[in-house]
């Protein structure tokens, strides 16, 4: 923290920068995974891998404003399973050292769901053009709240100037649902949602913009009273289009700007 300080000072000092508001616009591609491709079904859901890839740009080459909420489509039929993995605390997660259980696979019993990785640029808010690199470590964490994720960053010098030992909390939200091809019940929708918070978007004056992000959520799965589920389970392709698993990524930047970005994927029964 005291370096990204000094960081901070020396880009006033060095640019005479004084405080005026520059505008910027985002641009955003995404790209969703969910293998298999072939679903399950209501009676005999298949446990699921979900991947996603996304960047973010300006217009005009400038640093990004930071992205301050996501809504991530998980796709129709495409159900969150909470109840099947360990949890880990809010003090758990959000330790200086993530706790051992947080780290451990869920597969061998822990709380660990998937993993990823951020690259950010960071630089003082008027100054937009300033571009210091930060590549963070994410870990998936179910948490021992119903229907909520951990999403914990961490990054040291010097892949990053700051040290950044946090949690984000995500929920898993229902949404609606669609018709499911061939018929039967609807498929439910489901969002991943969270809210980055601030000492995560601001650290010692300077901004933290996200360009990029990996991340997938492992395929989980556990016998529960003889019927395989799994942590993410599919239970049937949507109607229309045929063929396909449609979703969105709902970005909404810091300065109040929003963007949806599609993605699509195979589904076959």
């Amino acid at each position: 923290m005291r370096k990204l300080a000094v960081v901070a000072m020396a880009l006033v000092a060095v640019l005479g920068i004084s405080a005026v508001a520059y505008a910027v616009t985002n641009t955003y591609s995404a790209t969703a995974k969910i293998t298999p491709s072939k679903s399950g079904t209501f009676s005999k859901p298949k446990p699921v891998r979900a991947g996603l890839t996304f960047n973010v740009g300006e217009v005009s080459n400038q640093r990004p404003s930071p992205l301050k909420t996501y809504s991530i489509g998980l796709s129709p039929g495409i159900v969150p399973n909470w109840s099947l993995v360990k949890g880990c605390s809010s003090a758990q997660a959000n330790a200086g050292v993530l706790a051992s259980s947080c780290q451990k696979k869920a597969k061998s019993g822990g709380s660990n769901v998937g993993g990823g990785s951020v690259g950010a640029l960071i630089g003082l808010p008027t100054e937009p053009n300033t571009k210091i690199q930060c590549a963070l470590k994410v870990t998936l964490v179910n948490s021992s709240k119903k229907n909520h994720l951990w999403i914990r960053i961490d990054g040291d010098p010097p892949a990053c100037v700051t040290s950044q030992h946090r949690s984000i909390d995500a929920t898993f939200v229902k949404t609606g649902s669609v018709a499911a091809k061939g018929g039967g019940p609807k498929l439910p929708t489901w969002d991943l949602r969270f809210t980055v918070p601030p000492e995560l978007l601001h650290v010692s004056g300077l901004d933290v913009a996200t360009v990029s992000a990996v991340s997938n959520i492992d395929s989980i799965s556990k016998k529960v009273k003889g019927k395989t589920q799994g942590y993410l389970q599919s239970v049937g392709c949507q109607k229309s289009p045929a063929g396909k698993r449609t979703s969105q990524v709902t970005f909404t930047a810091e300065n109040g700007q929003s963007f949806k970005a599609p993605t699509s994927g195979p589904c076959s029964t």
